[in-house]
Formats: C-alpha cells, structure tokens, sequence
C-alpha cells in the first residue's frame, strides 16, 4: 500500500515501511495533483509500484560491497558524526557541511532527540550529542548529563520568576557554565558568555556557593592550589587571602552564596570589563557530594538583591532540588 503522511510518500507491503525519496516522492506527487484536478480517488499506477519495491528492495541504492543503504539512517549517522560534543554545532553548518535543506535537518536532529542521542542548549541553540554518545572522559560526560537534566528546570524557573539562571560546574579551579537560560529572558547578555565560560570560584556566587558544601578533601586542593598559584585578579587574590573563610562561613548559614560586588562577569577588573550584573547561588547536593550550583542574576543597578532572596530563594533552591533528585534518580538507574 502506498500511504502519504506529513509531505512524505511511504510504501507498506506488510510490516515494511520504506519512506520514497526523490524520483519515486515525485511520482507519487505527480499522481496526487492529477486526482487533485480530476476529483477522482487516487490509484498508484503500475510505474509508481514498481518505484516503491525498487526503494524496498535497495535496487538504486545497491553498493557492490555492502548492498541495500537506508539513505534517512545514513543521513543521521552523517548527522551525528558532524556534531561536536562540548562546543556544539549550530544548524547553519550543518546546513553548509551536508547539503541538506534546512528542514530536512530539523526532521533528523528532532527524531535523534526523541531517541536520546543529541540535545539542543536553550542557551545558544547548537545541537550535541548527547552525554552517553559524547566523549571517553567521564566527567565531561557526567556533566552534560547534568546540563540536559537541568535544562527544562532552568526554563521553568526563568518563567516563573522572570530573572534567568545559570547552571556551573567546578572544572580545574573555576567554575564553568553548563547552562544558561538567560536567552530566554530580556537581559542582555555578557558577549563573552558561551558554554564553557569559566568563573572565578571566590568572586563568582556559583563558586562561592560550590566552595562552601564540597567535601573538604577538594576545598583543601583548591586552597593549596592557590597558595601555590594565587589568583592573577587583584580582588580575587584579596578574597583569598583574607575573607574566603569568613565568606564560606556565611554562605553555610544563610544557605545561599552572592557576587562579590567587585566582580564584573570575567578576569578582568570591572574597569576592563564589567557586565553590571548581581547574583545569588545555591548548590546542587545530590547523592556524592555537590554536583553543581545554579543562580539568579539581574542587572545590579536596580539593587534588588534582599527582594530577590525573598521572593526567589525558595524557587531557586526547589530547582536545585529538582535537579539533585533526577541525578540521584539517574544513579539508581
């Protein structure tokens, strides 16, 4: 039986279902637009039969070493390999690498989503594979899969309280965003900000917020690191010296950590570069340890930071426990 659905011609001869591509799709059209004009139900011809078992078969599409191809398979697979996992790949180049229109793109990365093998960041739109098709290092991995499980709950935060939020995680002594939802809102964005943006941990509320609940073997190597190697900003090299204790102290006892108000967004001083921004962050305490922090940020002029812990906190922190369950549920798995 021939069966048309969503644009797409389909031959069915019992459980097979093969979709018609190119020069068997037009005979079907062709057939469609002359029952369309005549008014009279459409009966595939012999020639357009013949078309659909050729596509069955693999006639057309036969390579003397390997025989019948699925051309949708193979150009998922081309799809897939053309991602790259960390970075991304924006649509465009995947456009400008395969050929493919546009929409034809669309339709494979939506269903190798559906199946769990790519994801697509609400932060900057590219697509990735995902996490357990992604790359040998582990805890790059485990941190993509945190990114995918926190996005929706990153989104469902953003519109309830209307201010975005950024999900880090701690990598080599700074803090490194995974996920962002602040494309969604109003704000304007940092230019520097992309996936992968590094922090610094004593500034920074994220790094602040990881610092004061990680286990104390990994805050006594970040201490040693930095004794050994103190920080290159001026401020954040104070902030260690003499109030990081003080600091992680406080952050324990009001259960949320906030920016230094020296901190402009980078390693530069505010001077160089400053991108007006106040924050407020709270860990991500799963089974393990902390796994992460996520915050609220909101332009600093507006100086909204005791009304945004009271109206906020409390969603900022259900998020992080949302987040901390999937990962807990994903380890019982």
């Amino acid at each position: 039986m021939l069966a048309i659905h969503a644009g797409f011609a389909f031959l069915e001869v019992g459980a097979a279902r093969v979709e018609l591509v190119g020069e068997q799709c037009d005979c079907v059209a062709a057939g469609l637009v002359s029952a369309t004009r005549s008014r009279r139900p459409w009966k595939p011809t012999y020639h357009d039969v013949h078309v659909g078992l050729r596509a069955l078969t693999g006639i057309g599409n036969m390579t003397k070493e390997h025989g019948p191809s699925i051309r949708a398979l193979e150009r998922g697979i081309e799809v897939l390999r053309l991602l790259r996992t960390h970075e991304g790949t924006e649509l465009r180049t995947l456009h400008a690498a395969t050929g493919l229109p546009k929409s034809t793109l669309l339709r494979i990365l939506h269903t190798l989503e559906h199946g769990g093998l790519v994801w697509r960041s609400m932060f900057d739109g590219h697509w990735r594979r995902a996490a357990g098709w992604a790359q040998p290092h582990a805890v790059t991995v485990a941190d993509q899969r945190l990114a995918e499980i926190a996005a929706p709950k990153l989104v469902a935060l953003q519109r309830s309280v209307l201010w975005p939020s950024d999900l880090l995680v701690y990598r080599d002594f700074a803090m490194e965003l995974a996920e962002s939802s602040r494309r969604l809102s109003g704000l304007a964005m940092n230019a520097r900000y992309h996936i992968g943006y590094r922090v610094d941990l004593f500034l920074s509320a994220p790094g602040r917020a990881w610092l004061a609940h990680c286990a104390d073997v990994e805050r006594t190597a970040v201490m040693e690191h930095f004794r050994a190697h103190p920080p290159a900003n001026p401020r954040s090299a104070a902030v260690f010296r003499d109030e990081i204790g003080a600091i992680l102290a406080q952050t324990r006892r009001q259960g949320y950590a906030v920016r230094d108000a020296a901190f402009g967004g980078s390693e530069d001083e505010p001077s160089v570069f400053d991108d007006g921004l106040d924050a407020i962050a709270v860990p991500v305490l799963a089974a393990g340890g902390v796994h992460a922090a996520i915050n609220l940020v909101w332009p600093r002029r507006y100086d909204l930071r005791a009304k945004v812990v009271e109206a906020h906190l409390g969603e900022l922190r259900a998020t992080a426990a949302a987040i901390a369950a999937a990962v807990d549920g994903l380890s019982a798995d």
